[in-house]
């Protein structure tokens, strides 16, 4: 095969999924220095997700943690935003990859900062991972 070219695959080599781009999204809106802790991102029944960057946008500050797919967290305290937040422009990318499997969930222990009301979105940019049948 030269550079370039397409991989000739045999039809007893056709792969066992497929990927399609997607976004799992959460969204709250926190009161002032009000604190959640194990909210759910669900993820949805017929196909895994890989999550690769984190984007979002608030009306003030916060602090976050995330409860990987493994039960374990991402951080040993909440995070706040500013330092692991990205923008649709410039995602924060998420290293190594985290794969939540299909009806799994991904948790979330957010806490305001702002001494206000605080609206909260955020996107977690990944793709689903669909399985042939």
């Amino acid at each position: 095969m030269r550079l370039g070219e397409a991989p000739v695959t045999r039809p007893d080599q056709t792969p066992q999924y497929y990927d399609e781009f997607s976004f799992l999204t959460f969204e709250r809106t926190l009161a002032a220095n009000q604190e959640l802790i194990d909210q759910t991102i669900a993820v949805e029944a017929d196909s895994d997700f890989v999550w690769v960057a984190l984007v979002g946008e608030s009306t003030g500050a916060f602090e976050i943690r995330f409860k990987l797919p493994s039960g374990r967290y991402n951080s040993s305290s909440r995070i706040r935003n500013s330092m692991c937040v990205g923008t649709a422009q410039l995602p924060a990318p998420v290293v190594p990859f985290v794969f939540a499997p299909a009806n799994g969930r991904i948790g979330v222990d957010i806490k305001d900062l702002s001494a206000a009301g605080n609206s909260v979105y955020l996107a977690l940019r990944g793709y689903r991972r669909f399985r042939r049948k």
